[in-house]
């Protein structure tokens, strides 16, 4: 996986030298969303909502159409897959940080929901750099779903009035599914490890 990925790095940098752009607005849009800590934390935590709102929306319709773009442009890449799954963890916790930093200690479960995301994204770079090709589980999967729909309850939470037990329901469901993917990608890992002792 390693050896692909080096081979697209050479393929931006030809085409940005070529100035062939086409192949890299994927992976230009999916950068973008590096960004969103800087711009959101920011935001978040001085509460100007309105703005956060729009750069939300923004760094969303980048995610949209990023794949829409590979695909156009026959330009799915091994650096665009691993970029959109780091970016969406980064863009998770730049939503995710600024409520732990302002929330009430009856909230304190969702600093939680931060510590384990930061555990799959680790366990991600383990995978990736010992040469395992990580890959997404149906754990993960339905994770980032609930994750996603957590964070939107969250700050809906802060301009209508969110029954506490759907709230905390969300939550613990999300720590719950965050455990299974961490043990599913440890499954995986154990795996990988013992296919390339055997090959």
């Amino acid at each position: 996986m390693k050896k692909e990925l080096l081979k697209d790095f050479e393929k931006l940098k030809k085409d940005f030298k070529t100035k062939n752009y086409k192949p890299q607005i994927a992976n230009i849009l999916t950068a973008t969303r590096l960004l969103s800590p800087f711009v959101l934390i920011p935001l978040i935590y001085y509460d100007k909502l309105l703005y956060a709102i729009i750069m939300v929306s923004l760094f969303s319709l980048t995610d949209t159409f990023d794949g829409y773009f590979a695909r156009k442009y026959n330009a799915v890449s091994t650096l665009g897959k691993y970029l959109d799954a780091v970016v969406d963890k980064i863009f998770a916790l730049s939503l995710l940080i600024p409520i732990v930093l302002k929330m009430s200690i009856k909230h304190d479960l969702i600093l939680v929901n931060v510590i384990l995301e930061i555990i799959i994204g680790i366990l991600n770079l383990y995978s990736f750099f010992k040469n395992l090709d990580p890959t997404s589980t149906i754990y993960g999967k339905v994770k980032t779903i609930f994750l996603f729909t957590l964070i939107a309850i969250l700050y809906l939470n802060k301009l209508v009035f969110i029954n506490e037990t759907v709230l905390y329901t969300f939550i613990v469901i999300t720590i719950a599914l965050q455990f299974l993917t961490i043990i599913s990608y440890f499954i995986q890992i154990k795996r990988r490890k013992n296919l390339l002792v055997t090959s």
